[in-house]
């Protein structure tokens, strides 16, 4: 779900904060266990067989993220499936999801060719920050990895070992060339990603203690240590800049590049933003306008299909002035959100919709 999900740009530098006293987990380390309610489209992962490469995205169907990743690791796992690569989806929908995450990843046209584990839940599981549940694969491998955003992909190479974490869309598919090729340096790998990793946690550090110049010297250092991970870091400079800092008009610079940089796919990540920047008390017609391109982006991305993208949309063609526009939008958001959303969100796309409603017949006529 676009913007309720864990794909906030603070998330980020927010999953380090719990993470001191949690077992860690980095490339190099071995393999943790899968475990899995169920097994679809092909045989459970037991074990890591010997000399075998796995491919492991977690996913969440709530997440455009996620679903945009979809059509290119099954596209991988189709390319790769010959030379024994074997590709996984790791479903971490709540329990309660569970049947409609797997019915749609069963209706998905063309058909993923990807086997699926459903994560299994504890009686009494472990919660999130947002009060998400975990399952036991989430709390084993996303949260000692610090990874609190979906889609997020492990790599396992032949020894049982962690060879990569990342973002599906950043580089998943040279990883698995390359070892195959046999020119991946694990070794290397495993200390450019401790490198970055401990970029990371000194950023949070900073941001912590109000060091926003040092702050973003840091992330600026983790991209050199590892390039993959500059979507990411562009989403951290804006919470830096625009949301721990306060600067506006930097922060909503940073916010712009997102369209022209690694970020420029994540639907999620420029919903987010968009999102914020509407929110924010001082948001000037500028920001709005960076706002406004932001969900535009956001909302091609997923087809014109998302509801949550399009209330944002809406929101900011409204806080532009085009009151027609935002009409439109939410019109169709609350068309889509009856089949996803809870109560209190369809009740809040109603009353927003009316909102736009009252405006938009209070202009003159032309």
């Amino acid at each position: 779900m676009v913007g309720a999900v864990a794909a906030a740009v603070g998330l980020a530098l927010a999953a380090l904060a719990g993470r001191a006293d949690e077992e860690s987990l980095a490339v190099g380390d071995p393999a943790p266990v899968l475990a899995a309610s169920r097994w679809i489209g092909g045989r459970p992962i037991g074990r890591f067989e010997p000399g075998r490469i796995y491919a492991l995205t977690f996913i969440d169907t709530r997440s455009a993220s996620s679903l945009e990743s979809l059509p290119h690791v099954a596209d991988l796992a189709g390319r790769f499936k010959r030379r024994g690569v074997e590709f996984a989806l790791i479903v971490t929908d709540p329990p309660e999801r569970e049947e409609e995450a797997t019915g749609l990843l069963a209706d998905l046209e063309p058909p993923l060719g990807v086997r699926i584990a459903v994560d299994r839940y504890d009686e009494q599981p472990r919660r999130r920050r947002d009060e998400e549940p975990e399952g036991v694969s989430w709390t084993g491998w996303m949260v000692p990895a610090g990874e609190a955003g979906v889609p997020t992909s492990f790599v396992v190479d032949g020894a049982g070992t962690i060879a990569w974490i990342g973002h599906p869309l950043d580089g998943l598919d040279d990883v698995v060339e390359r070892m195959l090729s046999g020119e991946f340096d694990a070794a290397a790998e495993a200390a450019a990603a401790k490198r970055a990793r401990l970029l990371e946690e000194a950023a949070f550090t900073a941001v912590e203690r109000g060091r926003w110049d040092e702050a973003l010297d840091t992330i600026r250092a983790m991209v050199a240590a590892q390039p993959r991970l500059a979507g990411r870091a562009a989403g951290m400079k804006v919470e830096v800049l625009l949301f721990q800092k306060g600067d506006l008009d930097a922060g909503c610079a940073a916010a712009a590049d997102l369209l022209d940089g690694p970020a420029d796919h994540d639907a999620e990540l420029l919903n987010d933003v968009a999102q914020r920047i509407l929110d924010l008390p001082g948001a000037t017609p500028a920001a709005i306008a960076v706002a406004l391109r932001l969900a535009t982006r956001a909302d091609d991305l997923l087809d014109h299909a998302d509801p949550f993208a399009l209330d944002t949309l809406a929101h900011a063609h409204f806080l532009a002035g085009d009151r027609a526009a935002a009409v439109t939008h939410q019109e169709r958001a609350v068309e889509l959100v009856a089949d996803r959303g809870d109560k209190a969100e369809k009740r809040a796309f109603r009353r927003r919709l009316r909102t736009y409603r009252e405006a938009l017949a209070e202009e003159p006529a032309p």
